[in-house]
């Protein structure tokens, strides 16, 4: 629920806190007060089920676990909010884990180039068989797992051409996030790559600094990245997740266990309705694009997988082989899981 008085815009540019309390009747706890931020924009599915999430929370537990959602980075970029939640300054945060390099080397196997063949492969792989090994090292980064949300696979948009095949992409210049694998995948196809903040994208694209951009359908189009660009191609090169975690000493020292169960419960069936939101609306978002002048192509992926040794051969270095050899194998058991 937007703070009484003010506009959406009004909301962001104030900090973004969406703030969910809802009185209760009858004798209650003291309130357990908690912060959640994120990157989605308020219409993003994320946010949306985050939303309806909190409110579910705050009805089950009587009031007495009360969270004020700070959505589209209002509390600072997703590496600069996952260090203070990590510290503790602030509760709880959906990030997507390629976020965390810093903090976990290893957490960047789930950003490896073209390792998932579709979206039912990719949460068959973070929900069962990698499940425990995702847990161990947000735990070991200094984060309490809770559950998975959806962020989707990457598209790769531009101002210069389609991309139809590999050879497309070669000498476009390409805004990269600070995350490996995406720099190695697009280097791999032949494009330079510039690393740009998320919130000086779209002056990057309009001013032609880049050529193009890449991120899911649903956050380009909620960026309005696509005003600035002419072409988007379903590359799919990435699949990012969104991970909602807590830091271990709000999860276990502020909650009760019955609390605890209900966070869980409740952010289960937000990240499972967060993955069909996703899904739902890229078409959508695609289709609202096509309207205003984006060209939409739709490459055969498997061209693209073929021209990923040099990412592949980079990542396996800096994962280190035992860490590549325990995940490929995951990701492998999935296929048939």
């Amino acid at each position: 629920m937007i703070a009484k008085g003010m506009s959406r815009r009004a909301v962001l540019r104030a900090g973004g806190a969406l703030a969910v309390s809802a009185p209760f009747i009858g004798q209650a706890r003291a309130a357990v007060e908690l912060r959640l931020t994120h990157p989605a924009d308020i219409s993003h599915p994320v946010h949306i089920e985050t939303d309806a999430m909190v409110k579910r929370i705050a009805e089950r537990t009587k009031g007495e676990v009360r969270i004020t959602i700070f959505p589209n980075n209002a509390l600072g970029s997703p590496v600069e909010a996952a260090q203070q939640t990590r510290l503790g300054a602030i509760d709880m945060m959906l990030f997507n884990p390629a976020n965390i390099e810093a903090l976990s080397k290893t957490i960047g196997v789930i950003n490896i180039p073209y390792q998932f063949d579709s979206y039912e492969h990719a949460h068959r792989t973070l929900d069962v068989t990698a499940r425990d090994w995702i847990a161990d090292q947000l735990k070991a980064a200094g984060f309490t797992w809770i559950a998975n949300f959806e962020w989707g696979f990457r598209a790769t948009t531009n101002s210069r051409k389609p991309i139809n095949q590999p050879a497309d992409v070669q000498g476009l210049k390409i805004r990269v996030p600070p995350e490996l694998a995406i720099k190695a995948a697009f280097e791999a196809l032949g494009a330079s790559t510039q690393t740009i903040a998320f919130q000086e994208v779209y002056l990057a694209l309009a001013n032609k600094v880049v050529d193009g951009q890449d991120n899911p359908v649903g956050t380009t189009f909620a960026a309005k990245f696509y005003e600035a660009q002419k072409h988007i191609a379903l590359t799919r090169h990435i699949y990012a997740p969104i991970v909602f975690c807590a830091n271990p000493r709000v999860w276990s020292g502020k909650l009760s266990e019955e609390q605890r169960k209900i966070v869980s419960e409740e952010a289960r069936a937000a990240g499972a309705a967060s993955r069909k939101g996703v899904r739902d609306n890229e078409e959508k978002n695609l289709a609202e694009m096509q309207k205003a002048g984006v060209e939409l192509t739709r490459p055969d992926v498997a061209p693209f997988r073929e021209k990923m040794g040099p990412a592949y051969d980079q990542l396996r270095k800096a994962l280190g082989e035992d860490v590549w050899s325990t995940w490929t194998k995951l990701v492998s058991e999935a296929r048939t899981a």
